[in-house]
Formats: C-alpha cells, structure tokens, sequence
C-alpha cells in the first residue's frame, strides 16, 4: 500500500541539509586543492592534476556498485537512510584528511599520500551522497514537493558554497604557515559536512512501496549491465547532457578563478568578496529559477540560467588589473545568478528522469540513476578539469609560486589563463543550451507519467487517453515505450 506523508517545511531542512556535504566539500576542493597542491605541498602541476584524474579509476567502479547496492540493500531504515548514520565519522575522517602536510619528503612520495586520502574521500562520497541522490525520489511522488525538496537541497548547497567562499580563505590566512591554515581549514569544514547527516537520517522516510529492488541476473557483471541499461532512457541522455555542460562549466571557473585572480588581474585580495557575491546571487535567485520551473519547465529555467550565465563570462575578457574591484564584483554578481540554474537544475531534474525509468522497466532504480550523477559529477572533476588545469599549466609555463617571494607570470602565460577561463565556460554553456532545448520532461509529462505507473484500477483507460498525451509522453521517454 502506498500511504501518502506530507512533506512540510521541517522535513525539506532535513533533507536539504545534507548537500552542505555535497555542494560545500565539492567546490572547496575545486577551488582550493590545485592551489594547495601546488603552491603548499610543493607538488607539480602535473602531478596534482594527476591526483583526482586516476581516482576515476575506482569511481567508474564504486559508483555504479553503490547504486547497485542501495537499490538492493534491505534494513529496518530502509535501502537509503541507514548510510547516512554509517557515514558520520568516515565523511569527518575522510575529508579532514585531504588537509594535513604529507609526512612524506619527495615528488612521488607526497603524490601517494594525496592519492590515497582521495580515494578514500571519494568512496565515502559515494557511499554516502549516490542514497541521498536517489532519497527525493523515494519521499515522495508529488511533482511541487519534490521541487521544493530539491530547491531546499539548493538552498543548502549554496549556502554551503557561500560559507565557503566566506571563511575558507580567512582561516587559512589565519596562520602564518599556510600548510598549518590549511589543515585548520580542512577540520573546520570537516565537522560541518559530517554532522548533518544526523537530522537527514532523523528527518526524513522512504515510501512503503519503495521496496528493495529484486535482481533478474546474477554474477560478478551484473551491477554493469544494470548500469548500462539506464542509459535506454532519451530524458537521461538530455539530462546527463545538460548536467555535464553545467558542472563542466562551473568547475572549470572555481578551479581557475584563484590563479585568474591572483595572476592575471593581480587581485588576490579579492577572492573572498568575489565568491561571497557570485553565491550570494546565486542564492537569491534559486527561488525564482524553481518558481520558473514549476510554471513553464526545467529546461526554460536551465537556458534562462546558461544565457545569463554566458554573458557574464564574455564580460570578464574585458578586465585588465586597471579594472575597478566594484566592476569585477558586479561580473561575479552576474554569473553567480546565471550559475544559480546550472547547479540546481539539473538535480531538481533527477526524480522525475527515474519515473521515466519506471515507466520503460516497471523497477525503482532512483539509486542506480544517483549512482550514475555522482560519477559524472566526480568524473568532470577529477578526471577532466583538474587534471587538466594542472595539464594546461604545464603546457603555458605557469610558475608555482611555494615560498614567499612574489612570481611574475610571463605575458604569454597570462594571454593563455585568461582565453582558457573564460573560453572554456563559454563553450560548455553553449552546449548546455542546446540539450536544454531538448527536454521534454514537464509538468504535463509528469501527470502522464504518473497516471501510467499507478496501480491499473488507479489509471485512465487507454481508449480514453489523448492522443496529444501519447506524443509527449514519447518525447520524454523515447523510443523505449
């Protein structure tokens, strides 16, 4: 029996405060560990591109397996809540650790050390955020609360990012030794993404019928057929597309905006301000883009995002370190409300994409489908643009700068910064546009949708169902149905 439990406004915190792990220890890391690689282990740039590229390696494995697992996992809290409880001190640990001095002297000694506490930090990511991605789904069916489920998840990710953008350099400048402000940082910021888990765990359910999928196929690679398979679905494509081209571009402009900053408009003080006003738009605006979303679509609201988004990276290629700090605030301020779409969008996207699923296979694989975002999300991370960024400072003859002395970056190593800064973002937004365009995932497919994955007695009869239902319900599905 399905038994239907509103979701209020307690519950929405509950759930929405679990992406301060998610959304916070994500973009701190893309926005401080190259840097700190780099300019304060004393690794090269090569290398620590190096560091997160090979941990894809074991991602392509645990990710797809824990949406395997969660799927299938069957305890009295449920397939999804009792990894948050399990997750507490390893999401501490794990984070916290990315943080200390290597105790190691050497290239390939220090390479080793951040290689591991990676791995372990993102097979704890795993095993914690691929069930709480695939959660939305499983509270419940209602096309407006889980919108607001996944707005207030926003909400939260942003926030998390915002105190981010505020403190992290502040505590790390608090200690005249910048390994020593780093660590600091890092416990900080640890015990804030570990103890959210508790009111996730205590404040929200998993629907009765959601029962622990069943497996057809046994065997050692079954969990990768049943990865492959997700892939059936056209609205998992698109969205996978336009998830890619969103957090592509967002990566690469946290990841770059440190040395962009400091070497190519000779602003270092300003980064703080800088991320604290683009996350601030990009917290006054997550109303409105859901606010668009639940009236027109997801995808009207993700291409007004990208579009504003896109203008703001054109006007930063006409800053020079002439440019006043107020312009070069009021850009941030600009991309930050274009950003606000792309980083929430797309996960507001997800329950709806394994309804979808459901309607082509008759299972509840939302887990499977968390499994499949996280990889991408760590993939685009830490196999593209980190490694990459490391990969182009080499190729530009970029200087680490790893005492105090000052580093003057040569004209041409400038030139190169800044046409990859801005041009990269530019073309991934204009990518994510065209496969917005391509979303036919609605309001109106939902309550189509819907009505097809009721229980028969609950459904319209075929013969008296709209013709016009029929296409757009193949415009979401594809041509699986």
């Amino acid at each position: 029996m399905n038994v239907k439990r509103k979701v209020g406004i307690a519950n929405c915190i509950a759930y929405g405060v679990g992406d301060m792990y998610g959304g916070g220890a994500f973009f701190l890391i893309s926005t401080f560990s190259m840097y700190f690689f780099i300019n304060v282990a004393g690794l090269s740039p090569f290398l620590a591109g190096l560091i997160p590229g090979l941990g894809k390696v074991w991602d392509a494995v645990s990710d797809p397996l824990m949406g395997y697992i969660s799927d299938r996992t069957k305890s009295r809290f449920g397939r999804r809540r009792v990894y948050f409880l399990v997750a507490i001190v390893p999401v501490f640990a794990t984070f916290a650790l990315l943080w200390v001095p290597s105790p190691f002297q050497g290239q390939l000694a220090t390479f080793a050390f951040y290689f591991i506490a990676y791995l372990l930090f993102y097979t704890v990511t795993t095993m914690t955020m691929v069930p709480y991605s695939a959660l939305c789904a499983e509270m419940t069916e209602d096309f407006a609360e889980r919108n607001r489920l996944s707005g207030t998840r926003m909400v939260f990710s942003v926030l998390a990012t915002m105190i981010v953008a505020i403190f992290a350099e502040r505590i790390i400048k608090s200690s005249a030794d910048p390994a020593a402000g780093h660590l600091a940082m890092g416990l900080v910021f640890a015990v804030l993404y570990a103890l959210p888990w508790i009111f996730v765990f205590f404040g929200t359910w998993e629907l009765p019928s959601r029962a622990a999928a069943e497996d057809e196929e046994t065997g050692p690679l079954a969990v990768f057929r049943n990865f492959g398979t997700i892939f059936r679905n056209r609205s998992f494509r698109v969205h996978i597309l336009m998830y890619i081209a969103a957090y592509t571009s967002m990566d690469v402009v946290m990841a770059w905006l440190k040395f962009y900053l400091n070497d190519v408009l000779q602003k270092p003080g300003i980064l703080s301000t800088g991320l604290a006003v683009m996350i601030v738009c990009e917290m006054v605006m997550l109303p409105a883009y859901v606010a668009l979303a639940n009236r027109k679509s997801h995808g009207t609201a993700l291409i007004t995002g990208f579009a504003v988004w896109f203008v703001g990276m054109g006007v930063f290629a006409f800053h020079t370190p002439e440019t006043s700090n107020t312009v070069i605030l009021l850009n941030c301020a600009l991309i930050g409300a274009g950003l606000s779409a792309a980083v929430s969008i797309p996960w507001s996207i997800l329950p709806f994409v394994t309804d979808v699923d459901t309607l082509i296979t008759g299972k509840r694989r939302a887990g499977t489908y968390a499994g499949a975002m996280t990889l991408i999300r760590k993939l685009i991370q830490g196999l593209l643009v980190l490694p990459t960024l490391g990969l182009v400072l080499t190729l530009i003859e970029y200087r680490p700068a790893t005492g105090p002395e000052t580093v003057v970056q040569t004209a041409k190593t400038l030139g190169l910064m800044k046409l990859f800064f801005i041009a990269t973002p530019m073309v991934c937004i204009a990518l994510g546009i065209v496969a917005s365009m391509r979303l036919a995932i609605n309001k109106k497919t939902h309550r189509i949708m819907y009505g097809r994955n009721r229980p028969p007695r609950e459904r319209r009869p075929e013969g008296r169902r709209r013709s016009g239902d029929q296409r757009n319900l193949r415009a979401a599905v594809g041509p699986s149905l």
